[in-house]
């Protein structure tokens, strides 16, 4: 529990460093952290507020609309006044809002208008008798800076409407993707360069910008007909000749508006602009002056903020937890934060060495983000929000699980276990042997792999398949068919296929996609014309050098040396023996019986398609194909379903072709 004397220190840290933030991203149009980052820390400030009510002040960064201006150019008072929204970043948080509009108009049925939220400038525009006389910055919200001299240059802003009449109009400019990628790092983000390309003295400089624009909203006016809804006012402001997003969508409730936010959530990343969130509206306009305003925000609207990929956190404490490989990560451990649609406590620190770079103490406000499935990272510290109560972390120089000696060998920046028997190593080996990319044994988590080791009744893979339903009744919560159940999976991974096997074995450096080429060599080398074994797997294996490894396409000098280390090791080989002992037998090379048609080809498999990923991934690598997780330059071809994302645009962008499903069907039947 946070008290008093600490809720006013804080808020007045985080007031202080949002204003430096909102100063640099909203006057000076620079990024000093992500919009997400900001997001977090304005709503880290606005709990605390609302915990100490005694502490809120007028001058708050949550009480303000918009930015303070920036003295270049003349402030003109707006017509009506401009309102920020207030951010909902949960699909609770959108329910919470539809309940007290429930309340708010009781026995009054509520339909909404979902609008894409532009990542850009808002902008107000004036028209006197269908001709634009004047544009303006949102400014304080009680007025704006006269930007008319650039927003005049926006080729989708009519100089005169279709109709001869007075209009205040309001959207956003933004820069598309592809003219922002045209600047070459001249700013952070297409929000920043619209922003910086508006505030431009010399309209030129606006008008080679590419700049763009979507209108949302209408003020004071004169129209003779006057719209009822928000469906009703997109659709006059279109009929005026105003450009609107057209993904505009009304619907009945709030469960509907629901699934439009969870839709466009990968939807976004397709569009030919930034969208960061969705703006929900009720839609019928009498029921927005029956529920007005609050100090600073409309009742009737509320933004959707998509799961920002970083957020802001506090590191409680740092652990070292030790791998497969004996190596120690240091993970921190972090007040509860929201991250990329999913509740974050714990993140990577990577190395002792990282730690230090980052200066990253106990006790320290935090960058975190996530990357794909891994565990997400410590991007940076907020050196500004420390108190002087931080600590510093010592790296131990004993394995925090075993209490054996650890070492860094020289060149490297990992710090391992050096007990071969550590139990934390044997225990991260078992559930690597089990995983889906492996021995895939359904069934066999984490806990239950806890309790066998304790038990004793495991130590390696080998032990696993001479388990019997009556060692499983031993363990906590077993009964007989949970334990017939899971003794029938283990029966059933015995026939496995050699690339499984390989990544199974925790070789350092050697991932699935290397295990497939480390699989292919091998049954290269073979010279019977028996099929493979385990033990011939190691017979073989032990004779590569580790040169003629590190010369193998894709394996490479690390992958190399650990490979030849492996099957050199004693141990290693009497696993092996065991293994074949228990009745570990290879399926059949796919590639022996299918036509090898994509060799030589590397693909990336991206979006939704009709079959799962892996799915497509195998037949990919069953007719010979490489698959990366990647789009570069050595990329043959991407297979793109819906919701492509990212490496769609990267793929678009280095002119590496893309292929439908029925495309890359084609491409396999040659």
């Amino acid at each position: 529990m946070v008290s008093h004397d600490q809720a006013k220190a804080r808020i007045e840290k985080l007031r202080e460093k949002i204003r430096e933030l909102n100063h640099h991203y909203f006057v000076l149009d620079e990024s000093l952290v992500s919009e997400a980052v900001r997001d977090s820390l304005k709503r880290e400030l606005i709990d605390l507020e609302a915990q100490f009510q005694d502490l809120v002040t007028d001058d708050s960064p949550t009480k303000r609309v918009g930015s303070v201006l920036s003295g270049r150019f003349k402030k003109v008072k707006h017509k009506t006044r401009k309102w920020s929204l207030q951010d909902a970043f949960s699909k609770e948080e959108v329910n919470d809002w539809g309940m007290r509009l429930a309340k708010l108009l009781p026995n009054e049925k509520v339909e909404f208008v979902c609008e894409l939220k532009i990542d850009g400038l808002n902008v107000t525009l004036w028209y006197e008798k269908g001709q634009l006389t004047k544009a303006l910055t949102r400014g304080n919200g009680g007025e704006g800076e006269d930007i008319t001299h650039t927003v005049r240059t926006i080729k989708s802003v009519p100089l005169v409407l279709r109709e001869p009449v007075d209009a205040e109009v309001s959207g956003e400019v933004f820069m598309p993707k592809k003219s922002f990628e045209k600047l070459k790092g001249e700013f952070v983000n297409p929000r920043n360069a619209a922003a910086g390309t508006v505030r431009q003295l010399d309209p030129n400089v606006a008008s080679e910008r590419d700049l763009d624009m979507f209108f949302y909203s209408l003020g004071e006016n004169n129209l003779p007909h006057q719209p009822n809804t928000q469906q009703e006012l997109l659709e006059t402001l279109m009929a005026l000749g105003l450009k609107v997003n057209k993904n505009f969508e009304q619907v009945p409730t709030i469960e509907a508006v629901g699934k439009f936010c969870h839709d466009w959530t990968d939807q976004r990343k397709n569009q030919a602009y930034d969208i960061d969130g969705i703006v929900i509206k009720v839609n019928d306009l009498d029921q927005h002056r029956k529920l007005g305003f609050t100090g600073k925000a409309p009742r009737f609207a509320i933004a959707y903020k998509f799961p920002a990929e970083q957020a802001t956190s506090r590191v409680l404490d740092i652990v070292v937890q030790v791998g497969r490989t004996g190596a120690l990560t240091p993970v921190a451990h972090l007040e509860p934060t929201f991250v990329d649609g999913s509740m974050v406590s714990r993140a990577t620190l990577h190395n002792e060495d990282e730690i230090r770079r980052k200066d990253v103490k106990i006790g320290d406000s935090v960058i975190i983000q996530k990357a794909g499935d891994i565990i997400p990272e410590v991007v940076e510290v907020l050196i500004d929000l420390r108190t002087g109560e931080e600590r510093d972390f010592i790296f131990p120089t004993h394995c925090p699980v075993c209490e054996g000696l650890v070492a860094r060998p020289e060149g490297e920046a990992i710090t391992r276990c050096t007990n071969p028997n550590c139990f934390a190593v044997e225990r991260e080996r078992l559930i690597h042997f089990v995983s889906r990319g492996a021995f895939n044994i359904d069934g066999l988590g984490e806990k239950i792999i806890d309790q066998l080791l304790e038990a004793g009744l495991a130590q390696d893979g080998g032990d696993l398949f001479t388990l019997t339903e009556d060692d499983f009744l031993t363990l906590d919560l077993f009964k007989e068919k949970r334990a017939s159940k899971l003794v029938e999976a283990i029966r059933s991974a015995r026939q496995v296929s050699l690339p499984r096997f390989i990544f199974g074995l925790g070789i350092r450096h050697i991932g699935e996609q290397s295990s497939e080429l480390v699989a292919d060599y091998v049954e290269q080398k073979k010279c019977s014309q028996n099929g493979l074994k385990p033990i011939m797997v190691g017979e073989i294996a032990k004779k590569i050098s580790v040169e003629e490894w590190a010369d193998s396409e894709g394996i490479g000098e690390n992958g190399g040396q650990s490979i030849y280390d492996w099957f050199n090791n004693v141990d290693h080989l009497h696993l092996l023996e065991k293994l074949e002992h228990h009745g570990i037998q290879f399926t059949s090379s796919a590639k022996a019986t299918i036509p090898q048609t994509l060799a030589g080809k590397t693909f990336v498999v991206t979006g939704t398609l009709s079959k799962p990923r892996d799915e497509i991934k195998a037949v990919i690598k069953a007719h010979g194909g490489h698959v990366s997780g990647s789009v570069s330059a050595q990329t043959d071809y991407v297979v793109a379903g819906e919701s492509a994302g990212s490496k769609y645009d990267k793929a678009e962008k280095l002119g590496v072709p893309i292929l439908n499903e029925a495309e890359w069907y084609a491409l396999i039947s040659g």
